[in-house]
């Protein structure tokens, strides 16, 4: 995990807590000089997360709030539903699959879950507690849960651990899910520790696959884990732009629409 990311979202985290914060405080909380805290919050105030003020930084209003797990789960859950289903055709009896944090993603899981009286066997790795708690109870499959430190808002394992333990890991497919889906970022998450995960999970798999809903397409989130170019697979919803649909394809990415 990068410190600088990782300082950075700290940052964030704390003008989340008093919606204003000092330079000076900053340097002396990270151990880092004045001029290393102006350039994150220069960076921050890039993507639009805060504002910064004389000798700190104030939150912007205008940033939409990270909802809860739960009320993402519900939102354009039909869409999900089937992204899901037609995602999880793809696994194979023997293969070994990597599963991202994320509610469409764990809608693949709900799915391979559903087929746990079949006689196939595979292996799934995830960092993801909801994915974990969908396929414990299936009888014909290896599953490997991640370590690390527990990430509330997204339901999943970061940090240290977590890439340690992926980098000693390889897999077959990666089951990749995104906040945001563009030309000129790639796929693109709102969380730095997140998508530190994530980009490690992209390293350890042949395949990768994202799967997300087309109301994701065009919009870009705070960080990027990876290029279009570098997707094998994209499995999102009928609704998708078709011009965007062509030109992915264009790339020689395959793209389903469920």
């Amino acid at each position: 995990m990068a410190s600088t990311d990782a300082r950075r979202l700290a940052i964030l985290e704390a003008l989340r807590d008093s919606k204003t914060i000092r330079v000076a405080d900053l340097s002396r909380q990270f151990g880092v000089s004045e001029v290393s805290i102006r350039r994150d919050l220069a960076k921050l105030e890039q993507y639009g997360l805060l504002r910064r003020v004389h000798g700190g930084a104030i939150g912007n209003p205008t940033v939409p709030p990270n909802h809860s797990f739960d009320e993402r789960l519900r939102r354009r859950a039909e869409e999900k539903r089937r992204i899901g289903k037609a995602a999880a055709a793809l696994v194979q009896p023997g293969d070994s699959i990597i599963l991202d944090s994320g509610t469409t993603v764990l809608q693949v899981a709900r799915e391979i879950a559903a087929r746990s009286e079949q006689p196939e066997q595979f292996t799934v790795i995830t960092s993801s507690l909801p994915a974990f708690r969908e396929l414990a109870g299936s009888r014909n499959l290896s599953l490997i849960i991640l370590g690390g430190v527990f990430l509330p808002d997204y339901q999943t394992l970061v940090g240290p651990q977590t890439l340690a333990n992926l980098s000693a890991l390889h897999a077959d497919k990666l089951f990749l899910g995104s906040d945001g889906l563009s030309f000129s970022h790639g796929v693109t998450t709102r969380s730095l520790l997140e998508a530190e995960v994530s980009k490690a999970m992209v390293r350890a798999a042949t395949e990768i696959i994202v799967v997300c809903d087309s109301k994701k397409i065009g919009t870009v989130g705070f960080t990027s884990v990876v290029p279009l170019s570098q997707v094998h697979r994209l499995v999102t919803d009928t609704e998708a732009p078709e011009p965007f649909v062509n030109e992915l394809r264009s790339l020689g990415v395959e793209v389903i629409l469920a």
